[in-house]
């Protein structure tokens, strides 16, 4: 062994080969890897050749193709191994309790039932949680900027894959997704990590914690009405045709698309559903799952172009319907279209403020406007939002009227039943976490699309198809339901008026034609 020095050879860390090497293993073996040949030596002491942890080492090398040759070796000369890399090893264990650290906030996160994880380093580092749509600062983890700094980089550059970047950086904008190892035990396939450089030093960092479903969603649990689960039912029931659904970023495009792409699944046995999603976020009973492949996801051209390859390769599988994440182009907007008037059923999500806009935006993409106008094509069109629900702390409006802002006082009293009403308690109660909110639920606008409709957008205008669609479909539309909760004391009239739809937005709606 003294040939080996830390200038002419390198220590492999075992966890590097294992997902976690047992300490017993850790410290018993030592790989060394030489700097030029990249050959490696697998120094074992006599007492573990015959351990099991031993013979799963030798075939995870051998499953990574590592070429080694195996030396024994006493207790003392293992020693001699760890002091030439004492540095080595000290850095592996700073870098494993920088790990610790962020997963236990990330875990405390997921405990909290909290869908982001927000760091901002600034003069210091703070963390927040969004729990129920609103950030939740954690004083009990607050640090330092550099401890921030060292943390947020251990987090990127030794637990991220799909990364945009080689290493962390303060200059540019990073993203990456957490491998599942580390967050699988918390009950979540990847946290989808996004940076953006802040002034004087400083950089905000959002993880996105993706939750593996325990259980299937049935549409009802998501928040839809009946008929709207009907309306679903019949388009996913079509020989073809493609369903939309357009909302904010984080209201639940993905979850609903993932409980269509299931009931197709399960009604049409036999048939053959592929999704491409951004990414694999859970399992789709009887949907075959493919990644979004694309290395330069900070692109947002290139983005666009994976997803129009996607769907393209797609139509070569057999498919009888696609589950694409997102159209964000002409091209992937085209795609799905096309794939449509090929006969397959179609689910994707589309950034719309309103569902009846869809149309417009596949317009200004360059969709043909006989294509776009074929009921055939495109058969429901789904606006979504996810609302905060009140605990059961919440306060009547008829009592605590006086509490609220009088602009905010008149719409709630043109619009709403206000015996029914209550509002947020401020002061929350021990079942919420004193946030006065417990949960939250969707709010839905389903457009079920047919030839008249069409003809009517076409001729008229989305303002006659809308109205067409209320007045002889019996169409609800997201501000009805919305006040359907409100009536029902589930949600909050000011917090649904503030951040969800306005109140009197089906007015004002008209008003635009």
């Amino acid at each position: 062994m003294h040939e080996i020095s830390e200038q002419s050879h390198s220590l492999i860390s075992l966890n590097k080969v294992l997902d976690k090497a047992p300490d017993v293993l850790v410290q018993s073996a030592k790989l060394i890897q030489n700097k030029v040949t990249k050959t490696c030596r697998l120094f074992v002491m006599n007492d573990i050749q015959d351990n099991t942890l031993y013979f799963d080492l030798r075939k995870k090398l051998r499953d990574q193709q590592y070429e080694y040759n195996t030396e024994y070796i006493t207790r003392q000369q293992l020693e001699k191994l760890s002091h030439i890399f004492q540095t080595s090893e000290a850095i592996e264990a700073s870098e494993s309790d920088k790990q610790n650290k962020i997963l236990n906030i990330i875990k405390t996160a997921v405990d909290m039932g909290a869908s982001d994880l927000h760091i901002e380093i600034g003069s210091f580092t703070r963390f927040l949680f969004r729990i129920d749509g609103s950030r939740v600062a954690m004083p009990q983890f607050e640090q330092s900027a550099e401890e921030g700094k060292l943390l947020v980089q251990s987090l990127y550059n030794s637990m991220c894959d799909e990364r945009s970047a080689g290493t962390f950086s303060y200059q540019e904008p990073t993203q990456g997704k957490i491998r599942e190892e580390y967050v699988k035990p918390f009950g979540l396939s990847t946290g989808r990590l996004a940076s953006r450089p802040g002034s004087s030093g400083g950089v905000i960092v959002v993880i996105r914690l993706i939750s593996r479903r325990r259980k299937s969603n049935t549409l009802q649990e998501l928040g839809l009405q009946p008929e709207e689960e009907k309306v679903i039912r019949r388009a996913l029931a079509k020989p073809a045709g493609v369903i939309l659904s357009s909302g904010p970023t984080g209201h639940g495009k993905s979850t609903l698309s993932q409980a269509m792409a299931e009931i197709y699944a399960a009604e049409n046995p036999g048939m053959n559903p592929i999704s491409v999603e951004d990414p694999i976020e859970s399992p789709i009973e009887g949907v075959f799952q493919t990644p979004l492949i694309i290395t330069e996801r900070h692109d947002s051209q290139k983005l666009g172009q994976a997803w129009a390859k996607a769907i393209s390769n797609l139509m070569r599988l057999d498919p009888d319907a696609i589950y694409i994440g997102e159209v964000r182009d002409s091209t992937s907007g085209n795609g799905v279209i096309e794939a449509a008037q090929t006969g397959h059923i179609g689910i994707t999500t589309i950034h719309t403020n309103h569902p009846i806009d869809i149309l417009q935006r596949l317009r200004r993409w360059g969709v043909d406007q006989d294509l776009l106008t074929d009921a055939t094509l495109i058969t429901c069109l789904i606006g979504l939002r996810l609302v905060k629900k009140l605990c059961s702390c919440k306060l009547s409006y008829t009592k605590y009227r006086h509490t609220v802002d009088e602009l905010f006082r008149e719409v709630i009293e043109q619009y709403t039943e206000t015996d029914g009403v209550f509002l947020i308690n401020p002061a929350g109660c021990v079942n919420c976490n004193y946030t006065g909110i417990k949960g939250r639920t969707g709010v839905f606008e389903v457009i079920e699309t047919d030839s008249k409709f069409m003809r009517l957008y076409e001729n008229q205008g989305k303002f006659a198809a809308y109205d067409y669609w209320r007045k002889n479909k019996n169409g609800v539309t997201l501000t009805e339901n919305a006040i359907r909760l409100i009536n029902k004391g589930v949600i909050d009239p000011v917090i649904t008026h503030k951040s969800i739809c306005n109140l009197d937005r089906d007015d004002k709606f008209y008003e635009q034609d």
